[in-house]
């Protein structure tokens, strides 16, 4: 093939990098309206809760910071390993090149990531505005993530990445089960675990749980959301070298 016709075929595969995005949304409700529906109902509920607690104490209470906010970003994970497990196939029918499929999960990713933690932020912003619904109920202005540089801001810029990176970690298990059996699955899981505590007893015979410690406090929301860029663009590119021979069937 002449280096003219690879230039050609290179051009022609990476215009199909927003029809490969758009497949992603081919079902709207698993990347928009079902974590559309766990934020608002994981918000609600935890204000809620909150209403009991002040109601029985008598309005007499401390600040409440919950937990809320992980329950959309788990239903995202969930969401994207969903989708990509059933948009692979239909990607190899469509004739996309796996690196084409993968820049279009990327992006489709990313933009429900920014889309996360843009309402992420706003949700802190109406927490701040209305001091947690005059009953200092808190679900996003949670102080170690809107305190410090950027503020709110910073704290959406923090969930986005998060978001970015789980869904892609979400994205790589299922291509992974579609390039191996469920046996080799449970053996890079149980390998990871091995690794994991390996790591923390290294850190642990070392005393260097302070140190951990100390760098994370020492950290702003912003300083975290630049630093997930590293851990996303090498799942990023462990998911393209798993997909390259991961079959669709």
């Amino acid at each position: 093939m002449s280096t003219a016709q690879q230039t050609v075929d290179a051009r022609s595969s990476y215009a199909r990098i927003p029809a490969a995005f758009k497949l992603q949304f081919t079902v709207p409700s698993m990347l928009i309206w079902v974590p559309l529906l766990v934020f608002a109902a994981a918000w609600v509920i935890a204000v809620g809760i909150g209403v009991w607690i002040h109601a029985v104490a008598g309005g007499q209470t401390e600040p409440i910071y919950t937990g809320a906010a992980n329950a959309p970003l788990w239903t995202l994970v969930a969401m994207a390993a969903y989708a990509a497990s059933h948009t692979f196939p239909f990607s190899m029918a469509l004739s996309y090149s796996r690196r084409v499929f993968v820049i279009g999960v990327f992006l489709a990713f990313g933009l429900v990531s920014l889309a996360f933690g843009a309402a992420f932020a706003l949700g802190a912003g109406v927490e701040r505005l209305t001091g947690g619904f005059g009953l200092e109920v808190y679900v996003f202005d949670l102080p170690y993530l809107t305190q410090g540089a950027g503020g709110v801001a910073s704290a959406g810029a923090l969930a986005a990445g998060l978001c970015l990176f789980l869904m892609m970690f979400g994205f790589f298990w299922a291509i992974l089960y579609r390039r191996v059996s469920i046996t080799m699955v449970w053996v890079v899981i149980i390998g990871l675990v091995i690794i994991l505590l390996g790591a923390a007893m290294l850190v642990t015979q070392n005393s260097g749980w302070a140190t951990v410690w100390r760098w994370f406090v020492e950290q702003s929301a912003l300083s975290l959301a630049g630093w997930m860029v590293l851990p996303v663009i090498g799942i990023t590119a462990v998911n393209y070298a798993v997909i390259r021979r991961a079959t669709p069937g």
